[in-house]
């Protein structure tokens, strides 16, 4: 009986320890969702676009701008999804390296700490693009591109 009491003790340190990269996976999971948002309506967009192109009016050289705009916002949020997903992977080796530490007592605190370290890092890096997508995404807007092209005609 004593050695089923220390089992589940250990048991349960390691499923609180496990519940920090749960709540991490929920928040990135959160964040993809956004992304893929973000993703669908730049892809009905796009859609919209290519479906005027076809029209027998074609497209003036603002659509042509603005789909070459929709495309690199397209990119960067690809890119955010990579870094993002690569965390989710990331988070989920820290798991099964915490339940395997504890089982096999291997001693894994470096790299289960490593591992939570560069998990962080691929997702500032999915924000860090993120915010760059909303960044361009902002800087193309209709009524930005006529303050610019004021500006731009305001100096010469």
């Amino acid at each position: 009986m004593s050695r089923m009491t220390a089992l589940f003790g250990d048991i349960s340190n390691i499923i609180s320890l496990a519940i920090t990269p749960a709540f991490l996976l929920l928040g990135v999971f959160m964040h993809m969702r956004i992304l893929n948002n973000r993703l669908n309506r730049i892809n009905d967009r796009t859609e919209f676009l290519h479906a005027l192109q076809m029209s027998p009016q074609g497209m003036s050289r603002n659509y042509h701008h603005e789909l070459s705009v929709l495309q690199r916002r397209m990119n960067v949020i690809h890119k955010a999804n990579l870094f993002a997903a690569s965390c989710v992977v990331i988070v989920c080796s820290v798991v099964i390296a915490l339940l395997i530490d504890d089982v096999f007592q291997l001693r894994l605190d470096t790299l289960i700490a490593f591992l939570f370290v560069f998990s962080m890092l691929l997702l500032i890096a999915s924000f860090s693009l993120f915010l760059h997508e909303i960044f361009i995404a902002s800087h193309s807007l209709p009524a930005t591109a006529v303050h610019r092209q004021r500006q731009f005609e305001n100096l010469t």
